[in-house]
C-alpha cells in the first residue's frame, strides 16, 4: 500500500533521512519510535507527500506519489500532525467536517455521504457533547480527540499520527490506544504512528521501525526490535525489558535515577 525506497531528505546541508526503506500493508500498526531528531515526524511527512521526495522514491498503492494530485493522495492517506493550528470560531463540528475537504469540487456544502462520515466521526470519538462548542474553548485532551475525528472524518485507508497521545491523560491515551486496535481489526485500517513512549508501541504494533540519526537502525516485530540493548544505543538509557505475571506483553521499564548505568542501585 505504502512503500519508501532508499528515501533521503535534507534541510540545507543538514541531513534529516537517509536511506530510509519502508512498507506498510493493510490492515498493519506500523510504529515509528526512537529519540527526539531521529527522523520520525520528517518521514511520516514524506510519506503523505507534505515533504517532496526524489522521483520513484515513495509508492502510494503502487503509483509514485508525485504523479498524485494532493486531493488524490488526501483521498488515500490522512494525516494528523503534531501541533495543530489555533483556529478561532471554529466548533467542533465545523473542525471534523474538514476532514471531508478532499472529496469537494468546490465550496463547503456537505453531502449526504459526508454528514454521515462526519456524525460516525464524533459518534466514535465520543465527542458528540462537544459538537458545537468552539474547538479554541477545550481543553487540550478533548481539541487532539477532535482533531483525530477530523481524520477518521476524512474515511482513508492509511492514516499517519504523529504523537497522537499528546495532552491526553491516562484514560484517554489508553482509549486512543484501543481505538488504533479497533481500526485496525474492525475497519482493516493502515495506521502509521509515532510513539515516544515505547510501551505504547509495544501495546499496539504489528511492526516497529526504531530509527536514529536520520537512519532505520532496526526494524521487525516489537520483541526482535525493542530489546535492552537496542533501547541503551538508540537512546542512551539503560532500560529493562520485564514480564509481568498475568500480562501479555513486555514492558520497558527505565532504570531509576538513583541507579547507576549498569542498574546497580545506589546508597544514598
Amino acid at each position: 500500500m505504502l512503500i519508501a525506497k532508499e528515501l533521503n531528505f535534507s534541510y540545507g546541508k543538514k541531513s534529516i533521512l537517509e536511506n530510509v526503506n519502508f512498507t506498510a500493508e493493510k490492515g498493519q500498526i506500523i510504529s515509528l519510535i526512537g529519540p527526539n531528531g531521529s527522523g520520525k515526524s520528517t518521514l511520516l511527512r514524506c510519506l503523505c507527500g507534505l515533504i517532496p521526495v526524489k522521483k520513484n522514491t515513495v509508492f502510494l498503492f503502487d503509483s509514485s506519489i508525485e504523479t498524485l494530485g494532493a486531493k488524490e493522495v488526501s483521498r488515500r492517506v490522512a494525516f494528523l500532525p503534531q501541533s495543530h493550528e489555533r483556529l478561532q470560531g471554529v466548533t467542533v463540528y465545523e473542525l471534523v467536517s474538514m476532514g471531508r475537504a478532499p472529496y469537494h469540487h468546490s465550496g463547503w456544502v456537505n453531502t449526504r455521504e459526508d454528514k454521515y462520515k462526519i456524525t460516525w466521526a464524533i459518534k466514535y470519538m465520543q465527542i458528540g457533547h462537544l459538537a458545537h462548542r468552539l474547538v479554541e474553548n477545550l481543553s487540550g485532551g478533548e481539541r487532539q480527540r477532535v482533531w483525530i475525528a477530523m481524520v477518521l472524518a476524512q474515511d482513508t485507508p492509511i492514516i499517519l499520527l504523529d504523537e497522537p497521545v499528546t495532552y491526553m491523560d491516562m484514560k484517554y491515551q489508553c482509549d486512543l490506544l484501543t481505538i488504533i486496535k479497533d481500526l485496525k481489526n474492525n475497519f482493516q485500517k493502515t495506521i502509521i504512528t509515532v510513539f515516544h513512549e515505547i510501551n505504547h508501541a509495544i501495546e499496539v504494533s504489528d511492526f516497529v521501525y526504531l530509527l536514529k540519526d536520520g537512519c532505520v537502525y532496526n526494524s521487525g516485530v516489537t520483541d526482535e526490535v525493542i530489546t535492552e540493548q537496542a533501547i541503551k544505543n538508540v537512546y542512551g538509557v539503560c532500560a529493562h525489558i520485564c514480564k509481568f505475571k498475568k500480562h501479555y506483553r513486555n514492558v520497558v521499564v527505565p532504570v531509576g535515577v538513583h541507579e547507576d548505568f549498569l542498574g546497580t542501585p545506589k546508597i544514598i
